[in-house]
């Protein structure tokens, strides 16, 4: 019975992400109002031909004679006959069938010059990210969903709210500050079974976040990281001259770090509160203890996500800054290294001081709850 009822619910997962990507597609055509791009379908694609230039400096191009059908803005359901370029090596090969971003350019001389700029992949995306969230939700019931409740709630602090205060002039650590509590707190009331030790999770994942983040400040005023390293962050600089980057170098830090620090709060307690579930009268030096151990366990492979997430988001910079031949002195002073160094030193220096403080926490609120019976 338990096997059909599962069978059903994955079901009728599948069934809500279907109709959740035609929902998107639909309102994402209907309302594409970006001006300098259209959403076509290729009809026919020729073959490809090399573009001649007699500038022998210029990129290779590639056009090609191609039908499409527009899909959004004034002209939805013409068909164009165009002549589209892209820059050979691309790797954007557009297919007939499916759909792509078409962007133009206008010459002095009036002639237009058409290039598919990317793939349309909003429905697709939409659908894949309801697709797992209505899988987990169906494979581990409320407790699932309270999790993805929690994760919209992050995203929704951060995306609505923190980033853009911060674009108008606010300052982006207090800004971190404010959304890590609240996204902490979220989290912990999602995810914490027990209420009473609720506090306990939000009260050593908070310690080590903070711990960390100091840490990360202290690293980046004696090593003078200014926060501009990066293509990204030169170009904010300039778009923005009134933002304070090395600010938002230790919002990074804050924002970075609070999942793994939250993940690790959140075990220990859960683990420290089963303990307490099976035996309320164990010694609290020995419940202490297990905390401690659990902690250290986890430990390990949190630190281990830790780094490699932050080395996979800047293994593109850094294998380009080592196919230059720079020598390890010379990588270590770079400052994009350094200000990966700092994430991740920080995250884990909070991950370090989040399972004592936690364990010290559930200790002292399991003491004044024995107390009080």
């Amino acid at each position: 019975m338990r096997r059909r009822s599962l069978f059903f619910r994955i079901i009728i997962a599948l069934l809500i992400s279907q109709a959740f990507y035609y929902l998107v597609d639909r309102v994402a055509v209907s309302r594409w109002n970006s001006g300098e791009s259209l959403i076509v379908r290729v009809v026919e694609a020729g073959p490809e031909r090399p573009v001649h230039s007699e500038n022998e400096d210029s990129y290779a191009m590639l056009e090609r004679d191609t039908v499409l059908q527009v899909l959004s803005g004034n002209d939805a359901e013409k068909q164009l006959n165009v002549k589209t370029v892209r820059l050979a090596g691309s790797g954007l090969d557009a297919q007939a069938g499916r759909r792509y971003l078409l962007v133009w350019d206008i010459f002095e001389d009036g002639t237009i010059q058409y290039s598919i700029a990317d793939a349309f992949r909003v429905p697709s995306v939409a659908g894949v990210v309801m697709l797992v969230c209505a899988v987990l939700t169906a494979l581990t019931g409320w407790r699932g969903f309270l999790a993805l409740l929690g994760l919209g709630a992050s995203i929704g602090v951060l995306a609505f709210t923190m980033i853009p205060l911060a674009v108008r002039g606010w300052d982006s650590v207090w800004l971190s500050v404010a959304s890590v509590f609240i996204i902490s707190t979220v989290t912990v009331l999602c995810v914490v079974r027990h209420a009473r030790y609720r506090i306990v999770a939000l009260t050593g994942s908070l310690g080590g976040v903070m711990s960390g983040f100091l840490c990360g400040a202290l690293m980046v005023y004696l090593w003078e990281l200014s926060g501009l390293a990066g293509e990204g962050s030169a170009l904010l600089a300039s778009t923005l001259p009134f933002m304070n980057m090395r600010g938002l170098l230790l919002a990074s830090v804050l924002i970075g770090s609070i999942g793994a620090v939250l993940d690790v709060g959140v075990s220990v307690t859960a683990s420290m509160s089963e303990f307490v579930d099976y035996d309320e009268n164990i010694p609290l030096d020995r419940l202490l203890l297990a905390g401690l151990n659990v902690g250290t366990e986890v430990l390990g492979s949190m630190i281990n996500t830790l780094i490699l997430a932050y080395m996979g988001s800047s293994l593109p910079m850094a294998v380009l800054i080592c196919s230059a031949g720079v020598e390890l002195s010379g990588l270590l002073n770079d400052p994009y290294i350094a200000q990966e160094i700092v994430q991740s030193l920080a995250g884990t220096l909070g991950l370090l001081f989040t399972i004592p403080a936690t364990a010290f926490a559930f200790v002292m609120a399991e003491s004044m709850r024995r107390g009080n019976d």
